[in-house]
């Protein structure tokens, strides 16, 4: 959704398209666009997007499955960090209307590369998903199972990594076999 919406306003602006599909970060790079345009459209659009966001295919029925099979889903996000109005709320909503099932929801700073770890080591979490690289490389370096989910902006990075929820779910299973 969020690659969608910068599209859309990138054929509004300039309508150049993607200049580099290697960069690290939709954000950064990605687009011909001065730090003042992408900051300005971000800041404007994001709390927005986040409550058109879609659930990933399947991610409820695998969220669900690993719920029924034992393991207590933490959903940790970084929408703590000044740019929504009720970031909590907001989240809460979202995940209630989609009926994703989960036992804490959590909330960090997203420009605080090491919140999501010091919650996962606080929570006692063993594995961690998530899309974004810098993140997941600060999972790796603080112990923690780390498993990137696929995106067209992070698959120029070496993690273990998913395509889908239903991958995942093979990991965690294959995970609590081998542990």
């Amino acid at each position: 959704m969020l690659l969608e919406t910068y599209l859309i306003h990138d054929k509004e602006l300039r309508n150049t398209g993607i200049i580099n599909p290697n960069a690290k970060y939709i954000r950064t790079g990605m687009f011909d666009w001065s730090n003042e345009e992408e900051l300005s459209f971000y800041k404007d659009n994001i709390e927005c997007i986040a409550k058109k966001l879609k659930v990933k295919e399947k991610a409820k029925e695998y969220i669900d499955r690993l719920h029924s099979d034992g393991h207590l889903i933490y959903i940790i996000t970084g929408r703590d960090n000044g740019e929504y109005s009720e970031p909590y709320n907001m989240t809460k909503k979202w995940l209630d209307e989609n009926n994703i099932y989960y036992d804490n929801l959590i909330l960090t700073d997203a420009y605080d590369m090491h919140a999501k770890s010091l919650e996962c080591l606080k929570n006692d979490i063993d594995i961690m998903i998530d899309d974004s690289v810098r993140i997941c490389s600060d999972l790796i370096t603080s112990g923690i199972t780390t498993i990137l989910m696929d995106t067209p902006y992070n698959r120029k990075i070496n993690i273990k990594r998913v395509k889908n929820w239903e991958e995942f779910y093979e990991f965690v299973y294959s995970y609590k076999e081998n542990k």
